[in-house]
């Protein structure tokens, strides 16, 4: 068995052969300093591209099997790697990552990258940021820089219809008059994939003159547009409520997507007549329907109560599987 190396530039030289690597030599990235960089970087380089791409999946695995273990600067270096899927699994593994300073170059891979699929994934990445300017988490200064460039993006993404719908829901979070203008020239649009994004900014903004459209989308919408109205329901939370009824529709769906996001919004809406339905699907027979529900109802404040003192088990569901529900058969 190969010994591993006690130094970073020890355990980089070994990955150059990519049946090396392990998820137990990997944890030596961890907590890495700027000073760990110039030697980080002169040993990266010399790994392979599939074993570059093997090690960024790990650590991005192991990241959410162990939220100790911090990846982050090493994620913001591979953001130069000269691999796109490095690139790509380098922004998913700065999901969580509050610094402003990954900001700028997010901007610069969602303006200028040759990968389109980076730059989308950059697009996605700095809806954490709007969504922390909409928190007055950052400085005034910084969500102004950062709006004015989304906007600037937008318009001159127009015609590029994956990666304006991208920003256009990084803008949800920071909307205002030219944000809405845009979301509702999404929603009137005959493209299916602008009107989801669409309803993503309008559950992101918080703005409840949007609640007409959402309805509609739970009505009549296609799978993908009934998606995400259920979804943006969830964001409105209890100024949704009046959506409640077709939420619980929803919640019946045979699309378990569909379903589950219904469950999740109901959970976040939270009245008694959500709280009736949850409990329901707590009970039931499908798997997916019945764990969404009790994540739901354990989430929801005051949790310990909306069971009525019974929690199922896993002798309950496994009963459940296999009883026939007499009261939907006599509907």
């Amino acid at each position: 068995m190969t010994n591993t190396p006690n130094t970073l530039s020890g355990t980089l030289q070994m990955f150059r052969q990519t049946s090396t690597i392990t998820r137990a030599r990997l944890r030596i990235l961890t907590d890495m300093r700027e000073r760990d960089q110039a030697v980080f970087w002169a040993d990266w380089t010399q790994i392979p591209r599939d074993g570059r791409a093997r090690i960024v999946q790990l650590l991005n695995e192991i990241s959410e099997d162990n939220v100790d273990l911090d990846f982050r600067p090493v994620m913001r270096w591979l953001l130069a790697d000269s691999d796109a899927e490095v690139r790509r699994r380098a922004i998913e593994g700065l999901s969580e990552e509050e610094q402003p300073r990954v900001i700028e170059p997010l901007l610069a891979l969602m303006n200028g990258d040759p990968d389109p699929t980076v730059r989308i994934a950059a697009a996605l990445g700095l809806a954490r940021f709007t969504e922390l300017a909409a928190m007055e988490e950052l400085t005034p200064a910084t969500s102004a820089q950062l709006r004015q460039a989304l906007m600037t993006a937008l318009m001159a993404e127009v015609n590029n219809v994956d990666l304006y719908r991208r920003i256009l829901e990084a803008l949800g979070w920071v909307s205002d008059d030219a944000v809405s203008s845009a979301v509702r020239m999404a929603w009137q649009s005959d493209k299916g994939a602008l009107r989801e994004s669409a309803l993503v900014a309008m559950g992101r903004s918080g703005d409840t003159s949007w609640l007409p459209m959402v309805r509609d989308g739970l009505e009549r919408g296609t799978p993908g547009v009934r998606y995400e109205a259920a979804r943006a329901c969830g964001d409105f939370a209890d100024q949704a409520a009046a959506l409640v009824p077709l939420l619980i529709v929803a919640s019946q769906d045979d699309d378990v997507e569909i379903a589950v996001a219904a469950i999740d919004s109901l959970g976040s809406i939270g009245d008694e007549r959500s709280l009736k339905v949850l409990k329901q699907h707590a009970a039931g027979r499908d798997a997916a329907k019945r764990e969404a529900a009790m994540a739901a109802l354990e989430d929801h404040e005051g949790a310990g109560d909306v069971f009525g003192g019974w929690k199922p088990g896993p002798s309950d569901r496994d009963r459940a599987a296999f009883e026939t529900d007499d009261d939907d058969d006599e509907e």
